[in-house]
């Protein structure tokens, strides 16, 4: 299988995996029992199983079930479950498909961490992109084509669009001998032995306004996925330490990875590599940490100029490209959208 994956998924997501192979024949507690899992335990959602574990029961199922396409077909299976947890239905609250994906970037870690999943904004639209160090192996072939095709699958649900296509589909291993079944899914030809797994959506398709949004709700969800992650395990690690550090100094600039290491009384570099450990880098939590109270400070309806200085901008204008660079919409847009007042969408 290669390196191991750092990191770990949640439970729920692994029980996905069992429940495929059930519906195929299968016993998920036998498969449990051969990783040292408890099935009962996995569908708590603070549960977390590393994905070193997680991957050898995709081989094991893979093994099983001879199915040359299992990624794909799990991806159909999990959108006929229709799970909707604290974090799906935050998604779909949201004003667009694009604020939806903006969540599902902001709040990743709810579902799994180490998979750093980024929206970037192209000439065309914006691309999910999936960052993975891990050299490639037969699994995260199947894991990289699940992915991209559960985010189609629930751009589709979430739109109501079910002709919805994207402008590319991208995974960085090679064509597999039969590809009829991916063109069929996808609604166009992926392409294969590309730089990065990834997704492209319109600007189009991006700003489809969401049937069932409601501020309200998604305020009350994002409360809820919030909490969850505060009672993850490690949530009281060196990541949670240093977030709440930045977010009282962020205004005063005094956030700098000296700064930082010097208040936390450890040297820089023990700091750059406590942060390793954890997934993450410093500049990757300040980015989030702004983009997040970006977007609260904007619902409180706070002026920008405000927001600038709260978030450690030297003015406005740096604001407006962070701002830009994150969702692909002005400060000014993402009000409007929020609060139902879009002059274009919300007629």
């Amino acid at each position: 299988m290669g390196k191991p994956r750092a990191g770990a998924i949640a439970g729920p997501i692994a029980v996905r995996l069992l429940d495929f192979a059930a519906a195929r024949g299968h016993d998920p507690e036998q498969l449990c029992r051969e990783h040292g899992l408890v099935l009962s335990q996995l569908r708590d959602p603070r549960s977390r199983v590393s994905y070193t574990v997680i991957d050898q029961v995709g081989l094991r199922v893979l093994e099983l079930t001879q199915d040359p396409n299992l990624g794909l077909h799990l991806a159909f299976d999990v959108r006929d479950a229709a799970t909707f947890d604290a974090g799906v239905l935050l998604m779909m609250s949201s004003p667009s498909l694009r604020d939806a994906l903006s969540r599902m970037q902001d709040y990743q870690h709810y579902w799994a961490d180490s998979v750093r999943t980024v929206l970037s904004s192209t000439p065309r639209g914006a691309v999910v992109r999936y960052l993975r160090q891990e050299p490639l192996n037969v699994i995260q072939r199947h894991s990289d084509e699940c992915a991209l095709l559960e985010i189609l699958l629930g751009a589709r649900r979430l739109t109501g669009d079910s002709q919805l296509t994207p402008l590319a589909v991208r995974f960085r291993h090679h064509a597999p001998a039969d590809t009829r079944e991916h063109v069929a899914l996808f609604g166009l030809t992926p392409e294969f032995g590309a730089e990065c797994c990834e997704i492209e959506l319109s600007d189009a398709s991006l700003d489809l306004r969401l049937p069932q949004a409601n501020e309200a709700f998604r305020l009350f969800f994002q409360e809820q996925v919030e909490r969850a992650l505060s009672q993850l395990p490690g949530a009281s690690g060196l990541r949670a330490e240093v977030r709440a550090l930045a977010q009282a100094t962020l205004s005063n600039g005094r956030c700098s990875m000296a700064e930082t290491a010097r208040t936390l009384g450890i040297s820089t570099r023990t700091l750059q590599l406590r942060l390793q450990a954890e997934g993450t880098t410093l500049a990757e939590l300040l980015d989030a940490l702004r983009r997040e109270l970006a977007h609260r400070y904007l619902a409180e309806a706070l002026p920008l100029q405000q927001i600038a200085w709260l978030l450690g901008y030297a003015d406005v204008s740096a604001f407006h490209h962070a701002f830009k660079r994150w969702t692909g919409l002005t400060p000014e847009q993402a009000r409007e959208r929020a609060t139902g007042d879009d002059p274009v969408h919300g007629q």
